[in-house]
């Protein structure tokens, strides 16, 4: 049995009060999108350019609900499907300059989001914070790798 208390826990509840949370801000922000609709808005954002497979894994979700997501940016005319250069079976999603001002509001109050989670901590609490959370997914993905070479 997991311990409430234990690491694995933690991180695991605090992820998910933090989507919840994300959830409702997206929601009464007024935007014409869902919550998951604006997390992928924001994947799309960072990496432009990339296949859809390739940000329904970054986002943790699957590749029909990510198609989904996509046909929603698409119709409003904030992201477009255009081919893959390396290969013609392929697609890949870009932003559209349209959703320049949406994104950018998306991103504030994501970055409003994570300045209240913290605002009772200190700096040096933070930092030590945000400096094990990087230990841990590094020692994560290394955990991930090992299994993907055998």
């Amino acid at each position: 049995m997991i311990e409430p208390e234990s690491i694995g826990f933690l991180i695991a509840e605090t992820a998910r009060l933090q989507r919840a949370e994300f959830e409702k801000r997206i929601a009464s922000a007024g935007f014409e999108l869902t919550p998951g609709e604006a997390r992928a808005l924001l994947v799309i954002g960072n990496r432009s350019g990339c296949r859809q497979n390739e940000i329904a894994d970054k986002m943790g979700v699957e590749p029909m609900t990510m198609s989904g997501y996509i046909d929603k940016l698409e119709g409003l005319g904030l992201v477009e499907r255009i081919p893959d250069p390396t290969d013609r079976r392929a697609r890949n999603v870009v932003m559209k300059p349209k959703a320049e001002p949406m994104l950018t509001e998306i991103r504030m109050l994501a970055r409003v989001l994570l300045s209240d989670m913290v605002s009772e901590m200190t700096e040096d609490e933070r930092e030590t914070l945000h400096n094990a959370l990087k230990t841990i997914k590094l020692a994560l993905v290394g955990m991930s790798a090992g299994r993907e070479a055998e």
